[in-house]
């Protein structure tokens, strides 16, 4: 008895597949915002930016001034 009406069977499925498809979604979209999150708030005191100022610091030469570094042309 074949009628020519919806498969309710068939729609399910596809719903499922969409479902899912859009739970692998979210996930990634998570999956970034925790990404971008750990890179805006450090875990760590002081964050990335005070590391780098205390990399500069060091860095520094005996009379106060700043090293440039040197370019990939300069002899």
């Amino acid at each position: 008895m074949t009628t020519g009406g919806p498969d309710p069977l068939k729609d399910a499925l596809a719903l499922q597949a969409r479902v899912r498809g859009l739970q692998a979604l979210l996930e990634l979209q998570r999956w970034q915002i925790e990404v971008l999150n750990n890179r805006l708030y450090s875990p760590e005191p002081g964050g990335i930016a005070a590391r780098r100022l205390l990399a500069l610091k060091r860095d520094e030469t005996p009379q106060g001034a700043f090293r440039v570094p040197k370019g990939v042309n300069d002899p």
